[in-house]
């Protein structure tokens, strides 16, 4: 797997997921399967685009996964290319259109997004799913909206894992951790 850490890159033929991948739970690798999947089917390179990881370092210890153990669980899971970009005000301020416009079709040569959908991006998280699709029509690339994985009623983050961890609920965190089920 190629590491590209800061904005100076550019690559064609990609498909691409967006987020941060903390602990890569099962909702994560359903994603990253169909990232996988499409960029097999079609010749892309597989690729996850994460903002910066010390930018979130205010999260500290209620991460999942360090910045390394990031890296080598989407090794595992047979990810091509990992975009670790800078989160700063610039990026913070970009529209959804920017960003589709500026970093998926520029940047990343994107022809394939697979996101949750529950994904939301550019300033004030005004873009959706929607705003997604339209913006794929728009710049040339497929959107495929994955849907949340539910767990005994309840959807699967790194939120609701972390919770589970305070609680003393070992068990139920790594079930949803764990890749094999």
């Amino acid at each position: 797997m190629d590491i590209i850490q800061g904005k100076n890159f550019k690559f064609n033929n990609t498909c691409v997921t967006i987020g941060k991948f903390d602990g890569i739970h099962i909702g994560h690798r359903r994603i990253l399967d169909k990232v996988i999947e499409i960029s097999k089917t079609n010749g892309y390179k597989s690729t996850v685009f994460t903002f910066d990881f010390d930018y979130f370092k205010n999260e500290g210890d209620k991460r999942l996964s360090t910045k390394e153990e990031k890296i080598s669980l989407l090794k595992e899971c047979g990810i091509d290319l990992l975009i670790d970009y800078p989160f700063d005000e610039e990026t913070k301020n970009k529209s959804p259109e920017t960003f589709a416009y500026k970093i998926l079709k520029c940047k990343l040569g994107a022809r394939a997004l697979v996101v949750g959908d529950n994904f939301r991006f550019g300033k004030g998280a005004v873009g959706d799913t929607e705003t997604l699709k339209e913006l794929g029509v728009k710049y040339g690339f497929d959107v495929y909206i994955i849907p949340m994985v539910n767990y005994y009623g309840d959807v699967v983050s790194s939120s609701r894992i972390r919770d589970e961890l305070k609680a003393g609920h070992i068990a139920e965190a790594y079930k949803m951790l764990n890749k094999d089920n």
